[in-house]
């Protein structure tokens, strides 16, 4: 029987410790909003429940825009004073059918010329169905794709559908400049590619370059400038095409929240054949939407599956992303980004110190992943929060790229208990365990976001230093009975 084999793999999975399960947990921004329902946070948050909330160390609302009473009021606003908004939720269709509109066509366009990186947009009902879309769609037979080895599953599974052969979809070492370097080099050699001295020569291929902006389970920043400078020293720029996936610094990073590659001053870059900008996080709607060029759009209208056969985002999801954009466009979000990297700043330096006050590399029982680690930081980082206004915004770009990002997390074998004793004293982080993360690189992953209070980031440094300390004298005690046991990742002990 079918549901006998389903449960049997099921079954093996809860037994690795693997299963994966749905879990709601009441939640709130901070401590301080819980006597306020206008200010609790997030999807998990469960009216049934009479549980306090936990303080939400969990979700990707970075900018506190999904719990925020002003975007609240513009969708509400939104909604009532606009007849297409309020007589229609659904879309009713696919785009190419009867889900198109001129909202869905205005809202493109106004958001392609606030990132200005581009000359069209096409709207996705989500970043892994706009991933898919791109991979499976624009490469084409004989080029050869590139791609970060962590990067997003969306990207693999687009890799999959696409008709670039297997030989030629090619992983590199996350965020390696030198392995890229090295993987040119020998498709080079080997005739695979051109060089750029030869890029007209018949047979050239396009090549491609699929990474994220910042990853999601490190938090790391993915070092564009370099990767794409090391690529224009083996292959012409016009056969270079990058897409970069801006879901983690969508509305954080840059002017006016236009992502990392603003910050970097790329958005005029011709080796970047595509971007994709998020809504479902930093900017707290959902949906997604692709800059790219006009001909890319037009391509991607007729080719891409997931495109043509998705009903198009109802107008409710459009109103959200619209009501959020005002926050973004008028700097109140840049000013809640501000408070974000403070946050990740601040909790950054209390795990610091308690990973310093364990007792040895040999029995830690957390410890951060390399970029984050004090040797690896820029010697002097300013710790000033900068002032606001337009004049101040190339202020804001220069420290925030020199912030940790809100995506913090501790790695430990320990994960799902670390997690339980947090949820215990009222805060949310969630464990993440293989399979989502490589075997020994188990994490507990915390997200910051605007509205946590410094109160609650000293608590969580606090109660993650009460839980080490306890599994330290768990430890010393294995030991002195003739046990020995670890308790950081296998696969870490070389690195802490």
């Amino acid at each position: 029987m079918l549901d006998d084999e389903l449960q049997s793999a099921l079954d093996r999975r809860a037994a690795n410790g693997t299963l994966r399960q749905l879990t709601v947990y009441p939640t709130a921004t901070s401590s301080s909003s819980f006597s306020s329902s206008s200010s609790s946070s997030s999807s998990s948050f469960d009216l049934a429940s009479s549980k306090r909330p936990l303080v939400d160390f969990s979700s990707n609302d970075y900018l506190s825009l999904a719990t925020s009473s002003r975007v609240r009021a513009d969708f509400a606003s939104m909604v009532t004073s606009n007849p297409s908004l309020s007589s229609q939720l659904g879309s009713a269709g696919s785009r190419l059918l009867d889900g198109n509109s001129s909202i869905h066509e205005a809202t493109e366009l106004e958001l392609t010329e606030h990132f200005a990186s581009s000359s069209a947009g096409l709207l996705f009902n989500s970043g892994y169905e706009a991933n898919v879309s791109l991979l499976s769609t624009l490469p084409q037979p004989r080029d050869v794709v590139i791609y970060d080895e962590l990067v997003h599953a969306s990207v693999h599974d687009g890799l999959r559908r696409s008709r670039v052969s297997t030989h030629l979809r090619i992983p590199f070492r996350h965020n390696s400049v030198e392995h890229l370097e090295e993987i040119l080099e020998r498709l080079i050699q080997d005739g695979t590619l051109t060089a750029a001295t030869n890029s007209n020569a018949s047979g050239a291929r396009n090549i491609w370059l699929a990474v994220e902006s910042v990853y999601s389970m490190d938090g790391d920043v993915c070092p564009l400038q370099s990767l794409l400078d090391a690529m224009s020293r083996y292959v012409d720029d016009k056969r270079i095409c990058a897409i970069v996936d801006e879901a983690h610094s969508t509305a954080l990073y840059g002017v006016r929240g236009r992502g990392l590659i603003n910050a970097l001053g790329l958005q005029a870059d011709r080796r970047i054949a595509a971007r994709l900008m998020t809504f479902g996080k930093a900017w707290g709607a959902s949906g997604a939407i692709v800059l790219c060029s006009k001909v890319a759009r037009h391509y991607l209208i007729n080719y891409a599956r997931p495109f043509i056969f998705s009903t198009a985002l109802g107008y409710p999801q459009l109103t959200s992303i619209l009501a959020s954009f005002n926050s973004i466009k008028d700097g109140t979000a840049q000013r809640a980004a501000c408070r974000t990297f403070a946050n990740s700043r601040r909790l950054v330096d209390g795990f610091e110190a308690v990973i310093r006050a364990q007792l040895s590399d040999a029995t830690r029982s957390i410890a951060l992943p390399p970029h984050l680690r004090p040797e690896t930081q820029l010697e002097t980082q300013p710790k000033q929060k900068p002032d606001q206004g337009e004049e101040h915004n190339h202020d804001f770009v220069s420290w925030s790229m020199q912030q940790p990002s809100p995506i913090i997390p501790l790695l430990t074998a320990d994960a799902r208990e670390l997690a339980a004793h947090l949820r215990a004293n009222g805060l949310l982080a969630r464990p993440i365990c293989y399979p989502t993360v490589p075997k020994g690189e188990d994490r507990v992953r915390i997200c910051v976001h605007a509205d946590n209070t410094a109160e609650d980031i000293d608590r969580l440094i606090e109660c993650v230093r009460m839980w080490t300390e306890e599994a330290q004298g768990q430890r010393i005690g294995n030991v002195v009975n003739g046990r020995s046991t670890l308790s950081a990742p296998q696969s870490l002990s070389s690195k802490l």
